[in-house]
């Protein structure tokens, strides 16, 4: 399984890269049009976006980004420290698979896939 992960927080990104590396295969990038333009020529199963990115853009406008780049389709999932359930249902409404909180670990993960 191929895992891209859209985190602005070099931390965040690392640690979750450095976390699922350990089962799966990871791309992960701070900036989304990197991302998108990785997404365009290569083939993912799962995104994994963190909720605020730096410049005010948010999951949403990352998922919108990634599927317009994309014709494969995929399981996207929003990482994050809080986000009430009104967000929770919008991001589904949206189109993402589930939320994971962060930080991340392996069965969170695992969990979010299984639901």
């Amino acid at each position: 399984m191929k895992i891209l992960i859209v985190d602005d927080e070099q931390l965040d990104l690392f640690i979750t890269k450095k976390l699922l590396s350990m089962q799966f295969e990871v791309e992960g990038f701070a900036i989304l049009d990197d991302a998108v333009k990785w997404a365009s020529q290569n083939t993912f199963d799962i995104l994994l976006s963190d909720y605020y990115l730096a410049d005010g853009i948010q999951a949403f406008e990352v998922l919108k980004a990634i599927k317009a780049a994309k014709t494969d389709s995929f399981k996207s999932f929003v990482l994050s420290n809080h986000i009430d359930e009104q967000q929770t249902a919008a991001l589904l409404g949206a189109g993402f698979t589930g939320v994971i909180d962060k930080p991340i670990t392996v069965e969170k993960f695992n969990e979010a896939l299984q639901r």
